[in-house]
């Protein structure tokens, strides 16, 4: 072998967090078998440590270099090109990039040796690298003779086992445990006597089928959809990168336009990635996609097994899916024909990862299109302000459905200035609940109709309100609401750090009644209870769905009618399709609207637009309740009114006014440090 070839350089990313790549050498067998995508163990400051492959590097002469332990991986788990996109992130979100693939992959594939321990046999990394299942195989040619062992000394199954495997041509071994008490026994046996061999084959398993009940025929694309399906075809036969922003109401019909999109992609042999803010929509999106396309759907999100996302990501590295479904993990598929990436209802909060890895999923779902000559459809009823002011200026193009099918109406929206309630003698009792809501359900429970009641327990607690004008006291210098802390009892901003003591008195109407607002969704329960001790309720916020399979029995006995009042937080208000609902009753939208971020009137106007669209979708036209002490504020109006342009054109001139996004770029900073005060010095340095 030429020496060119039996020695080459690769670059990699180790699984630290440590900034920027290293160089390898490679030589002998290792050779043949290094890859693009697939992992390798390193050695680095004195540990072995797991390695993404990036580049190999052509040969030439180099000093000093470390060779690489193994090659941990027979296939690599993500294709080349995905390589620019993870430098990408790593730049763009100041993040190590090792740690960014590693977020990326499928859980549980990391190799782990303990400092000073020898390195572990191939067949060691198989199991823990690898997922795979043991089978046993009669050898070829092998013919199992009775009179090789003696029956009065053979153990007991001996000839049923024998039986079994001269009849089949491979047995899983955890098949032969279950049939057999001695099943490991009598396989090393025969493995010994040359008769049987063991061997690895992977396994990968479709997830169990976890479809939502929906058994939805779709009516035909109306002239708005099939108007909007042919531009977006138009744009992917170019086969360039383009990003449209799809502005559609609630029930316009959106998923009808996402299924046709995704179908001409395939018919282009384009693959497609469909992501959705929350988990639970996963289920009924691929659903509906998994009765048009078969087994060619796969599903990527971090609430599945270890087991069934490394499985998802094998079919899909393999070509065995065209379709993605799933939250923000789901934009890390490695696909290698990517052709569309649609991101529903973009303008949800949720595709900002938190914790670790802080990225937006939707602008990085904008650059990995871009990267992939492929099509971005952003799609919402609501628009974030930073989407539709990007269309505004032509640098998205739009796309616009702004009727519901079948001709539905919207639904009639009531608002209830909870403020007038606070001041009557039962006060106590109707601060949850007004009369107008308590008589909407009640009337909603005779006629055997179903209603959503609807609280964002975000700022739970934390608000200072004044009961007589609605008004939450607000930072002088950021214009956004200060935020109680019971240690130390002030109010703060948690933009510039203005801090005061709760005043006695109201800034605004000089009103006496300023104390702390907030109750969950708990409480909320235990009222209805009370008023409608025959009315069947549920729950459905993140404190009761905790186990995997909860979201899906609470909708399916919501659609099968076993509930009348479902509560629950934001996951009630998106992507929910219930025909029988015909009351929504939003039980305070002021703990969204005076929550302490610049964004809180857009997001309060999305919420109880989205959660409004929840009702109507039948033959029965629907109703919204909405309680607030704010009726006259513009998010609460334009949502009162449907109209998205209204409250566009004055949040925008708000955000201009004070310079806050889309017109600048936010960041937070974090510090951390053992010590409390050198952490604030230095914060407060570097702030100055």
């Amino acid at each position: 072998m030429p020496e060119s070839l039996q020695k080459l350089y690769i670059q990699v990313a180790v699984a630290l967090p440590i900034s920027g790549t290293f160089t390898y050498t490679v030589t002998g067998e290792l050779v043949g078998k290094v890859a693009v995508g697939k992992r390798a163990l390193v050695p680095f400051s004195g540990r072995k440590v797991t390695a993404y492959i990036l580049r190999i590097i052509p040969p030439e002469k180099r000093e000093g270099l470390k060779n690489i332990i193994t090659v941990i991986d027979t296939y690599p788990l993500f294709p080349p090109h995905m390589v620019e996109f993870f430098e990408w992130l790593s730049n763009y979100y100041l993040y190590p990039i090792g740690l960014v693939i590693k977020g990326a992959l499928p859980t549980g594939l990391n190799v782990r040796i303990p400092d000073g321990e020898k390195m572990p046999s191939k067949g060691w990394l198989d199991r823990v690298g690898l997922f795979k299942m043991v089978f046993i195989t009669l050898k070829k040619g092998a013919i199992v003779d009775r009179s090789l062992f003696d029956r009065r000394r053979s153990p007991r199954n001996e000839d049923e086992f024998l039986e079994m495997m001269s009849k089949k041509k491979e047995v899983s071994l955890r098949e032969i445990k279950t049939t057999f008490t001695n099943g490991a026994y009598l396989v090393d046996k025969w493995i010994k006597r040359g008769f049987l061999k063991r061997a690895h084959r992977p396994v990968v398993r479709d997830i169990a089928d976890e479809a939502l009940f929906i058994s939805y025929k779709p009516p035909p694309l109306n002239s708005k959809q099939k108007e909007v399906v042919e531009k977006i075809s138009e744009k992917l036969r170019d086969n360039a990168f383009f990003t449209y922003l799809l502005h559609g109401i609630t029930d316009s019909g959106k998923t009808e336009v996402y299924y046709h999109a995704v179908k001409s992609a395939k018919e282009l042999g384009r693959q497609s990635i469909i992501m959705v803010p929350e988990i639970a929509l996963t289920v009924s999106m691929a659903s509906l996609f998994k009765a048009r396309f078969q087994d060619r759907v796969a599903i990527l999100h971090s609430a599945l097994s270890k087991r069934e996302r490394y499985d998802q990501w094998i079919r899909i590295a393999n070509g065995d899916a065209d379709v993605i479904i799933g939250a923000r993990s789901a934009l890390f598929a490695p696909l290698s024909r990517l052709g569309l990436i649609i991101v529903d209802e973009e303008h949800d909060l949720s595709y900002k990862q938190e914790e670790k890895f802080r990225y937006q999923a939707r602008d990085a779902a904008i650059v990995r299109a871009k990267l992939s000559a492929g099509l971005v459809i952003l799609g919402s009823g609501t628009p974030s302000i930073q989407s539709y002011q990007n269309a505004a200026i032509g640098k998205y193009g739009f796309l616009a459905m702004p009727k519901r099918i079948l001709r539905r109406e919207l639904p009639d929206i009531q608002v209830i200035d909870m403020a007038k309630f606070e001041r009557s003698p039962a006060a106590q009792d109707e601060s949850i609940m007004s009369p107008p809501l308590k008589e909407a359900i009640q009337e909603n429970l005779a006629q055997k109709k179903q209603t959503i009641l609807f609280l964002n327990r975000r700022g739970f607690s934390s608000l200072y309100l004044c009961r007589f004008c609605g008004e939450a006291i607000k930072c002088p210098n950021c214009e956004v609401s200060l935020t109680y802390h019971k240690y130390g009892g002030n109010l703060l901003c948690h933009y510039c750090g203005f801090s005061i003591k709760p005043p006695n008195r109201c800034p605004a109407c000089n009103g006496k009644e300023l104390r702390p607002f907030g109750f969950g969704t708990q409480r909320v329960v235990e009222v209805l209870g009370d008023l409608f001790p025959e009315a069947r309720v549920e729950r459905m916020d993140r404190d009761t769905m905790r186990h995997k399979g909860q979201v899906q029995q609470v909708l399916k006995r919501f659609m099968q009618h076993e509930t009348d009042i479902l509560v629950g937080t934001q996951m009630v208000t998106k992507g929910h399709d219930f025909p029988n609902v015909t009351l929504v009753g939003v039980i305070s939208a002021d703990l969204s609207l005076n929550y302490p971020d610049f964004r809180a009137g857009e997001v309060t106007f999305q919420l109880l637009s989205q959660v409004a669209g929840r009702t109507g979708r039948g033959n029965v036209p629907g109703k919204v309740i909405i309680q607030t002490f704010n009726p006259s504020h513009y998010a609460i109006s334009a949502t009162k009114d449907h109209d998205y342009t209204k409250f566009f054109s004055q949040e925008i001139a708000l955000r201009r006014q004070v310079n806050y996004p889309p017109f600048s770029l936010i960041a937070t900073v974090r510090f951390l440090g053992n010590s409390k005060t050198k952490t604030e010095k230095i914060a407060h340095h570097i702030g100055v």
